[in-house]
């Protein structure tokens, strides 16, 4: 009964039934821009001399390019609207101001700590599909040890997400175990979505189709492989600012 009172509780708290109604009936996804067109995306333009393409040096990565793929989304940000008490430092979930898109049915969730979260302060990861009625998940996530961005994996908790459904995650620092109206919560949205054709494989080829989880999620292994990499952070900051989410320590 807590548990159900919870959910509760944060979707009624945090989202608002025009989000509510959006996130399920009102979202459309440009379908035709998801499937993959080998000749445009392999074959450069015939007599056209691409002065990008000749200005970046061999073997360097193509630059990141967000292109969102969701219509008619909620123009108030979801991710990074953070509720609660003003005394604790600030969780920030790295997502769009709108629906964002995943391949993976288990894919990772990257949130933000902008400093360290005080003793006795709890952590606790929620996520809920559309019922609503009891989290799928609701779990004290170990305290990072240091501040930056964060990562959850769904495969750790034994989560698949099922296609074209939408989920709600969130991360909360909760001072006080009973009184969560205390707790300072940031949240997003989540669908697993399909794919016509080819599947990407690669960041740019994510980014371009507008699967935010899996670009994020290709780029932030690509931090964790290299972490001294400056390249591999600057690629990765650079989807992040692409949609307005500008965390200060990475």
């Amino acid at each position: 009964m807590a548990r159900m009172t919870y959910a509760m509780a944060v979707l009624g708290l945090i989202l608002c039934p025009a989000l509510a109604e959006s996130a399920s009936s009102r979202l459309a996804f440009n379908q035709a821009e998801l499937e993959f067109d080998a000749e445009v995306s392999e074959q450069p333009a015939r007599g056209k001399n691409t002065g990008q393409a000749a200005a970046r040096p061999k073997g360097s990565p193509s630059p990141i390019v967000w292109k969102p793929r969701v219509v008619g989304a909620p123009s108030e940000r979801v991710g990074g609207a953070v509720r609660g008490s003003s005394d604790l430092v600030n969780p920030m979930a790295l997502v769009p101001n709108h629906l964002a898109l995943t391949l993976n049915p288990s894919p990772s969730l990257f949130w933000h700590l902008d400093g360290a979260s005080p003793d006795g302060v709890a952590i606790v990861f929620t996520l809920v599909d559309e019922a609503g009625e009891v989290p799928l998940v609701e779990s004290e996530l170990a305290r990072p040890d240091r501040a930056g961005i964060q990562r959850i994996r769904l495969d750790d908790y034994g989560v698949a997400l099922k296609p074209d459904q939408t989920y709600t995650w969130s991360v909360a620092l909760v001072p006080d175990r009973e009184d969560r109206s205390q707790d300072r919560v940031s949240l997003g949205l989540i669908r697993r979505t399909r794919v016509v054709g080819e599947a990407p494989t690669v960041a740019e080829e994510f980014a371009a189709r507008g699967l935010w989880y899996d670009a994020l999620e290709a780029l932030s292994d690509a931090v964790d492989q290299a972490p001294s990499d400056t390249q591999a952070r600057a690629r990765r900051r650079s989807l992040l600012t692409q949609a307005a989410l500008v965390p200060g320590t990475e």
